[in-house]
């Protein structure tokens, strides 16, 4: 299925999808079928500490595997891994259980002056 759009038009959907995070074909679907489209910003630092986590984990797995390290001490990572968990399930309770996130309103379309 394909359509055409102006210019314009598909500077708004660009703009749109970014601020979801979702694929492009994930929101027009989305839309398409009436689904609510979520986006929530209040995330994107959680998201970045959770893939640092990650990335620190991965490194010291593969110098574990190396015979570089024998010990690692977890308590920070755990601690921040708790810290995030915490804040994601506030945002969940604000949300009344809708952890995808933030929705996205009415008042937050796209202008052309955007």
């Amino acid at each position: 299925m394909s359509f055409w759009v102006s210019e314009s038009e598909q500077k708004k959907i660009k703009k749109l999808v970014a601020k979801t995070g979702l694929s492009q074909r994930e929101y027009l679907l989305s839309a398409a079928l009436g689904r609510t489209i979520y986006q929530v910003e209040e995330l994107k630092p959680m998201l970045f500490e959770l893939k640092a986590i990650g990335r620190n984990i991965n490194q010291l797995t593969m110098l574990a595997h190396q015979g570089h390290v024998t010990t690692i001490n977890l308590i920070e990572a755990t601690s921040a891994l708790q810290r995030n968990y915490a804040a994601i399930n506030g945002l969940y309770d604000a949300l009344d259980g809708a952890v995808a996130s933030g929705n996205v309103e009415p008042s937050d379309e796209v202008t052309d002056e955007n």
